[in-house]
């Protein structure tokens, strides 16, 4: 951790900023999408206001001090919905309806105390808790709510603008009562609702919360210093309870090692994006210990499927059978993960398919660069930077197996902070990384016709119709049919290669309270602790 001594001397040698997870993300997503009644889906209230946390002393609560990467530029805001959003602080100053409950993401009760649906999915009800302040001592109602679903709609570049374009119309009969009007059924809403970027903010507040950060989250701003630290201090009045710690810092260094030399070195309380390399400069650190947490978030690659040269469904094909993906993960993560399909769905989702579709396979893949024109030999410019830990195993390993059926890969840097304005959605093939997804927000989000977010440029009417059916679908079997059609037809034809699931390697230091094993995108940032003397 950072001592008051040197806090400033540390800043001032280091460049800061975040790692997107969805990646955008970075990451990095989840649930078990039960078959709902006949009628309705009611959620159970959380404990009653009866049960009081009473607040701990103050001398009891340390600083909690961690970092987080580069990837804007210095055009991180505080909108959660934002393109350039600051995730660490809006994940500690903002509230959701909904947050998962475990690691298999259900929904569970939030700022929404509980929800129920009309018989056919397309009228959602949500009852809100009536003890819930913002920072400024405003109490949050239905109208704040309704505020918020028209910013996620309606904000310029907002990106889960597409997730939550079945709402047609949000109705407000009192206060503390929400009605979703949608324009199809949706199933599995509450899913939605849970999207870890809608976050509900005080009816007037943008764009000045852009700045103010001002939410009802367990931690309030103090100083927003995008390049710098951020602080923010604790929110005692957080209808969850106060939190465990006092204040919270948020370093942003742009160099990994960097981050990983401070952590080490006991200036950071821990740091989550350590690869397996990092693991033995730890091996004689008594006062650390390393988590190694599973995890849906992942790294891949992007073809753009609506310009040459990956346009040539061939081609594509070709660059999928090059692929040996346990190798990458053995190389890249130290085995630290698990396969995956060509699909970033969260593992364990109800919805999953069970089994890839290609294995690597030279000679095919000569074939069909063949039958793409392109027989003899293919050459091809991967775009990554130093965003995310894996990227630079990841294109070597794409590299050297990709060469085996006569396609050329030459590896092009760009730099870490402009990378997503200038490479990403831009390129014909480039590095991404995502944060973990449940089945349909996966799929929509990153998939779906026009969708902000449809980083390959994917657009096939009958994989968006296969969505469509799958949410208005009641019966639990037809609707994994409907979702393991579609993630079958992007497996096989689309333009994205994901190799694995990355396990999440965290260092952290052995003094501070249990930290959460589901990703710090959800974690439950007022039950974490520090003791003031853990330094």
């Amino acid at each position: 951790m950072f001592t008051k001594k040197i806090h400033w001397l540390i800043t001032i040698l280091v460049v800061l900023t975040m790692i997107l997870t969805a990646c955008k993300g970075a990451a990095p997503e989840e649930p078990v999408a039960e078959e709902p009644p006949a009628e309705v889906e009611v959620v159970e209230e959380p404990p009653t206001e009866e049960e009081v946390v009473e607040e701990p002393p103050a001398e009891t609560r340390g600083v909690l001090r961690y970092n987080t990467g580069i990837v804007y530029g210095g055009l991180e805001n505080l909108n959660p919905v934002d393109p350039n959003r600051f995730w660490p602080p809006i994940s500690l100053l903002f509230d959701r309806l909904a947050t998962p409950a475990d690691d298999e993401m259900r929904p569970t009760p939030s700022l929404a105390k509980s929800w129920e649906s009309n018989a056919t999915g397309e009228v959602w009800t949500f009852t809100l808790r009536d003890d819930v302040y913002f920072h400024d001592g405003t109490q949050l109602t239905s109208a704040d709510v309704a505020y918020s679903v028209d910013h996620w709609l309606n904000a310029e570049a907002s990106v889960i603008a597409g997730s939550f374009g079945v709402v047609e119309s949000v109705d407000t009969p009192d206060d503390f009562t929400v009605v979703f009007n949608l324009t199809q059924p949706v199933v599995d809403f509450p899913l939605i609702v849970m999207d870890y970027r809608a976050r509900v903010l005080k009816k007037g507040s943008f764009p000045d919360i852009m700045e103010t950060g001002m939410g009802s989250g367990p931690f309030k701003l103090e100083t927003l210093d995008v390049g710098g630290v951020t602080v923010l201090v604790a929110n005692d009045d957080y209808w969850d309870g106060p939190p465990g710690v006092a204040v919270i810092e948020v370093f942003m260094i742009a160099d990994n090692e960097a981050a990983i030399q401070a952590t080490r070195a006991g200036q950071i309380d821990f740091s989550i994006d350590l690869i397996a390399d990092h693991i033995p400069m730890f091996d004689d650190a008594d006062d650390f210990v390393i988590d190694i947490i599973p995890t849906g978030n992942w790294s891949g690659f992007v073809m753009r499927t609506d310009i040459p040269p990956f346009d040539n469904l061939d081609l594509r094909q070709a660059m999928h059978l090059v692929v040996d993906r346990q190798e990458m993960l053995d190389l890249a993560l130290a085995g630290l993960g698990e396969v995956s399909c060509d699909l970033g769905i969260t593992p364990g989702d109800p919805y999953l398919i069970p089994e890839c579709l290609y294995e690597q396979d030279f000679e095919a893949a000569a074939a069909k660069l063949a039958d793409a024109g392109y027989a003899d030999g293919f050459e091809i410019d991967l775009y990554t930077a130093d965003v995310c830990s894996d990227w630079t195993a990841l294109t070597e390993i794409f590299q050297q197996q990709a060469a085996n059926a006569g396609i050329e890969v030459n590896i092009v840097n760009v730099s870490s902070d402009g990378f997503w304005a200038e490479a990403w959605m831009i390129q014909p093939f480039v590095m991404t990384c995502w944060n973990e997804r449940t089945t349909d927000q996966f799929l929509n989000e990153i998939y779906r016709s026009g969708g902000s977010w449809n980083e390959s440029f994917w657009n096939v009417p009958e994989f968006d119709a296969l969505l469509d059916a799958a949410r208005a679908e009641m019966d639990f079997e037809k609707r994994k049919e409907h979702y393991q059609a579609a993630q079958t037809m992007l497996h096989m034809d689309g333009g994205t290669i994901i190799p694995y699931y990355s396990g999440m390697v965290r260092a952290a230091k052995t003094c501070l309270g249990e930290l959460p094993q589901i990703g710090l995108f959800f974690a439950d940032w007022n039950h974490i602790t520090k003791p003031a003397d853990c330094e």
